[in-house]
């Protein structure tokens, strides 16, 4: 079973297709984990209206886009339903696929915070006080971006980490089974090292493996809702101001100010970036070099001068891991 692993349990009058369908997918090799929450989504919609609506119609309207909900969110909701309906329509039925949403779009422009800013954010964090309606935030959310800016980790992979998965010996986290089912080692530097420390023994007298490294006072991974809304709080007292929605900085922008600094460092210390775009490709868990390569662009205002030695190096854009705040 994969860690984390969320199997919900179905009621409605599909639950039995519901969960042949998820337990297909994970067959097939998919984790399936931010989807298997949207199917339960959909079971609950099927029973609130099971009485007013057949079920066909019913898997449609769900699918329709709810006047909040961004088009990214809708777009994955669609294709989840459509995968289902799908699904039914080889075990027998006939079901109207839902239309699909227009393709996203892919010119967004990632937010690069300055080292000064990124400092401010670490201080703002440092002296953050306690929410009445979690009080392990504060203890949490210092050691968390500080993981993630040291080691360019999504917001849900750190959020997932176990004891089991830091070496503190050795100095590496592992990443067990992330996105596209990648795993991978990341090196850590001292520094982090013992901040990672020294958070553990805040935590826990006495830690598990299977202890989450930033839980909630449940012992629960955190939602990325409950994080970023942490986040959004930090920014602002940190005189960071934020552009509304879908226009940052958001949380996942951390990752992408990692790849950056990372390449101005390296490019400063006289690395060839030409042989280094596979190593931070892997570091990172992307598939390919290109999927890097989206995290190293738009910037040249902030750094025309990385961006044009970048160009004369290889004509394209990279970085590496060796880049942490004390």
């Amino acid at each position: 079973m994969i860690p984390n692993e969320y199997s919900p349990a179905f009621s409605s009058g599909l639950a039995d297709k519901l969960q042949a369908f998820l337990i297909n997918k994970r067959a097939a090799g998919n984790k399936y984990v931010s989807e298997a929450h949207l199917l339960s989504q959909l079971d609950k919609y099927l029973t609130s209206m099971e009485k007013k609506q057949p079920y066909e119609e019913r898997l449609l309207s769900w699918g329709l886009k709810r006047d909040s909900e961004s088009a990214k969110t809708h777009h994955l909701r669609v294709t989840v339903l459509r995968q289902f309906c799908l699904y039914l329509n080889r075990h027998g039925e006939s079901i109207t696929l839902p239309e699909c949403p227009k393709k996203l779009s892919l010119s967004f422009v990632p937010y690069i915070f300055t080292h000064e800013q990124i400092s401010a954010v670490i201080t703002s964090a440092d002296t953050m006080t306690s929410r009445v309606h979690d009080s392990r935030i504060c203890l949490n959310m210092p050691t968390l971006l500080r993981t993630l800016y040291g080691t360019g980790m999504r917001a849900s992979e750190a959020t997932g980490l176990l004891i089991r998965h830091v070496d503190l010996k050795q100095g590496v986290i592992t990443v067990w089974r992330s996105k596209n089912e990648i795993s991978r080692y990341l090196p850590i530097k001292p520094c982090l090292q013992a901040q990672i420390a020294k958070h553990i023994d805040k935590m826990y007298a006495a830690p598990k493996d299977d202890d989450f490294l930033f839980p909630t006072k449940k012992q629960q991974q955190y939602s990325a809702k409950t994080i970023y809304a942490a986040f959004r709080d930090i920014l602002w007292r940190s005189g960071i101001s934020h552009g509304g929605r879908g226009k940052g900085p958001r949380l996942h922008d951390i990752r992408h100010t990692f790849a950056v600094h990372s390449l101005q460092k390296l490019i400063k210390e006289g690395y060839d970036t030409y042989l280094l775009l596979p190593i931070l490709s892997t570091y990172l868990g992307h598939t390919n070099i290109h999927a890097t390569e989206k995290y190293l662009r738009l910037t040249p205002e902030m750094y025309p001068d990385m961006l044009e030695k970048v160009r004369q190096t290889c004509g394209r854009m990279m970085p590496e891991v060796d880049y942490e705040i004390d």
